[in-house]
């Protein structure tokens, strides 16, 4: 995407983050699992930055530690209040597995009441 920020993360780096939130929040790794929807041993492989991590995963752990999504992927927190322009074809760029790619509409933006992303999938015709 033309003029879209690609966002390259390093998965022990986002791993290590996740852990030191689960214990600053004083979660056990298996309430931490539980309420992201992955078993304990699946959770371990993520935390141990082992396996990559889905959306679904990361989103479901932000809001269980009540953070933003963009803490977890860049270690800093959001600093816009007021309003954020986000100009066609831009935002940050999640690129994850099978070709769906995530663009988060505002990543800077503090204390939103939703997560906004356009997320395209590839068109896969059927058999």
């Amino acid at each position: 995407m033309k003029g879209a920020k690609k966002m390259d993360y390093n998965l022990k780096e986002v791993a290590g983050r996740i852990r030191d939130l689960r214990e600053a929040k004083g979660y056990t790794p298996e309430q931490l699992a539980k309420l992201t929807g992955v078993t304990v041993e699946d959770y371990l492989l993520l935390e141990e930055g082992e396996t990559d991590f889905s959306f679904t995963f990361i989103y479901k752990c932000a809001k269980a530690c009540n953070v933003e999504v963009v803490d977890l992927l860049e270690g800093t927190s959001s600093t816009l209040t007021s309003f954020a322009i986000v100009r066609k074809g831009e935002g940050l760029k999640i690129i994850k597995k099978k070709g769906v790619v995530y663009n988060n509409l505002a990543p800077k933006f503090k204390d939103k009441l939703a997560e906004p992303f356009l997320v395209k999938f590839p068109y896969l015709a059927e058999e």
